[in-house]
């Protein structure tokens, strides 16, 4: 066990020596809720103790581990649409905002008794510190008002503040290969979740859909296309190529029953994905399916697996073959015009923005305001349908938005994440103990195309989970780079009984 884990069953103990007098002080504070507090405020300063007193409990028993995927439970289904306190002033209250504050008082808290030991991932800490002190400059010298419908405090904060935050909670948390384990079982029963959710939108069955917003055409975008709890089809499909390629080194490592469940899941999720309408996750999957053919182990189940995969694709491929190239968006059709005119609009006017403000941009958040002083040609289909429109690339939103200085700490930021990978994929020995082996880089490589892919045609800042995604799972890779130490793990004997849970070094 790290220093970190051994430090917890003393915590315990050292809980139990003193609760006599965390007794004596319930009682104290019961009695002067008698006689100080007004009755009708009572329950309030009851609510009040408990919640301090549950959160002094997590800190110094709780698993921190879980408390984070349950932040990405409320961040799918309990966010802005779900519940949303609108306060005057700056930024409305919703369940995800509140709880990642509160988990990160928790790792204060937890660093302070002496239960966690920081680790600082150097490598992506300082690229992540210094994107947002310069988009966090730049959105304040420019202003927070934008006339566009997404807020820039909103992109700033939910879109990189919060997802670089659960990337370091990540990174304190994951502490043994079991962990590994708990999260690709947590996206396992989410994409269970995701794929039932699915199959209900797609045949309408409204009342087997939870959360009901997900019914409401006047919430979200991509009514009539599978969305999800995201109420957007790109995040969808995000999330279920992700689950998908994560139940194969799921079942690689699973026992009979939960290795087949996982497969049978599979083949479930493949016509969602599909129902998602959407190029970037079609490219997304088809790209993933590569990664994992090429780079994954055991090659004759590999391409087994891949081959039933392709076969399934091809056959719904056929049997869709006129909605596919139907020009109608809402049936499927790759030959919709509209959104090529929008991102073709959208290029030109980023790059005559670009040449005006190369090296700040005109400010973080504030692309929708510029946008139509540069769509000059009113015949011009390309600026007709972009005049009005929302950045649809992180790459082209960040040059325009923050200029070259923005787009290089941003490639930066990619950059040093991918070599991460690339040098704990090198460390790791080609077959190694469950669930440390190499099959673990290849599913965050698939991650990490699909971001690629996804942040080239939409702002992923503008999602509720694309970046949360992406840059809180990248803390898998620098923990595996704990987990190794100084040198590679070593091949288990065929003969050896199944290791204890690996270590990850602070």
């Amino acid at each position: 066990m790290s220093k970190g884990n051994r430090a917890a069953p003393a915590m315990r103990l050292a809980a139990q020596k003193i609760s006599p007098t965390v007794m004596v002080l319930v009682v104290a504070l019961t009695a002067a809720t008698v006689w100080i507090v007004p009755v009708e405020f009572i329950p309030y300063w009851l609510g009040g103790i408990g919640g301090v007193a549950g959160f002094a409990a997590y800190v110094v028993l709780g698993d921190p581990l879980v408390a984070v995927l349950a932040w990405f439970v409320s961040l799918t289904c309990l966010h802005e649409e779900f519940a949303r306190l609108i306060l005057p002033g700056f930024f409305n209250l919703t369940i995800p905002r509140v709880f990642i504050v509160v988990l990160a008082i928790g790792l204060a808290a937890m660093v302070a008794a002496g239960r966690i030991r920081i680790r600082w991932a150097r490598q992506a800490a300082v690229p992540m510190g210094l994107i947002l002190i310069y988009f966090t400059v730049s959105a304040a010298v420019s202003g927070f008002r934008t006339a566009s419908i997404i807020t820039v405090h909103y992109r700033l904060i939910s879109g990189y503040w919060f997802a670089f935050l659960a990337f370091f909670l990540l990174v304190q948390f994951i502490r043994t290969d079991v962990d590994i384990r708990r999260i690709l079982i947590f996206f396992f029963v989410l994409g269970l979740y995701l794929t039932f959710t699915g199959w209900a939108e797609q045949f309408k069955l409204w009342s087997l859909v939870w959360p009901r917003f997900i019914a409401d055409p006047t919430k979200g975008i991509h009514w009539g296309r599978v969305r999800g709890p995201f109420l957007m089809s790109m995040e969808m499909g995000l999330v279920l190529v992700f689950a998908f390629y994560g139940n194969l080194v799921l079942a690689r490592m699973s026992g009979t029953g939960l290795c087949w469940t996982a497969r049978f899941a599979c083949l479930a999720m493949l016509p969602v994905i599909f129902w998602t309408q959407t190029r970037s996750v079609w490219l997304a999957m088809l790209v993933g399916g590569a990664l994992w053919l090429g780079w994954s182990r055991r090659g004759l189940t590999r391409i087994v697996s891949l081959s039933l995969v392709v076969a399934v694709l091809v056959v719904g491929a056929a049997v869709n073959w006129r909605r596919i190239v139907s020009p109608q968006r809402e049936v499927g059709g790759v030959t919709a015009l509209e959104p090529i005119h929008v991102r073709v609009g959208l290029l030109m006017i980023t790059w005559d923005m670009f040449k005006d403000r190369p090296v700040f941009g005109v400010g973080f958040g504030h692309f929708r305001d510029y946008a139509p002083r540069y769509a000059t040609d009113p015949a011009s289909p390309y600026h007709r349908f972009a005049a009005l429109a929302v950045q649809h690339s992180n790459f082209l939103s960040i040059l325009s938005e923050c200029g070259l200085v923005g787009l290089v700490l941003y490639v930066w930021l990619l950059v040093a994440l991918f070599r991460a990978s690339v040098r704990v994929y090198r460390r790791l020995p080609p077959t190694g103990a469950e669930p440390i082996n190499r099959d673990l880089v290849v599913l965050y490589w698939i991650l990490f195309v699909s971001y690629l892919i996804h942040a080239a045609f939409i702002e992923t800042s503008h999602a509720v989970i694309s970046n949360p995604l992406f840059f809180g799972l990248s803390a898998i890779v620098f923990a595996l780079d704990y987990a190794l130490g100084p040198y590679p793990l070593p091949e288990p004997r065929s003969d050896e009984a199944k290791p204890p849970p690996v270590p990850i070094r602070a």
